[in-house]
């Protein structure tokens, strides 16, 4: 009876501390869960913020194009319902291709660019029409790192994209929205 005795005012230490941290890990839990919300909604933040800073920073596919630059006064004469985003293709219209161009076509599906089977060369015309049902805002990166958006492309719409002058490496096809689009095409002359 003694060893009892002893045993249970030994054991009466261990309990209430077991208590104890039973009570304070409830509240780190707790603590914890909240710090994994804020570091979340902090990482979000920047990570929109880093987006809004590469989308502003991105040049409109007309930078390239010296027709699209002729064009931008008179873009701004139209009424918004009106306006026609320079790197689209006008449907139903044939675009006058610069001599020795080529146009192809491109489409893309649901979360992929379709391999294609031409080879580009400088100053081709590239149509790329979004056969998915979901919406797709496609830019190209190109070599030196220069970004090219190709604006908010909806399901069946067409973008287009002509192959700068100078054009030579490779260049990536990415979408904004869905980061595991993704398409290199190497050009050289």
């Amino acid at each position: 009876m003694h060893k009892a005795g002893v045993k249970g005012i030994a054991m009466k230490p261990i309990l209430a501390r077991l208590g104890h941290v039973d009570v304070n890990t409830h509240k780190t839990d707790a603590l914890h869960a909240t710090n994994l919300l804020q570091f979340q909604f902090w990482m979000v933040t920047l990570m929109a913020a880093m987006l809004l800073i590469v989308c502003s920073a991105a040049h409109s596919a007309d930078a390239h194009d010296s027709v699209a630059h002729d064009a931008k006064n008179h873009d701004l004469k139209l009424e918004a319902s009106e306006k026609v985003y320079p790197s689209r293709a006008v449907q139903g219209v044939v675009t006058p291709l610069a001599p020795g161009a080529t146009l192809h076509k491109m489409t893309l599906s649901h979360h992929e660019l379709e391999a294609w089977s031409f080879v580009p060369k400088r100053k081709d015309h590239i149509e790329i029409e979004n056969r998915s049902n979901i919406t797709h805002a496609l830019y190209v990166t190109y070599p030196d790192g220069t970004v090219v958006n190709l604006e908010i492309q909806i399901p069946a719409d067409v973008v287009s994209w002509i192959v700068p002058d100078d054009a030579e490496g490779e260049y990536v096809f990415r979408c904004w929205i869905h980061p595991v689009i993704r398409a290199n095409m190497t050009i050289s002359e």
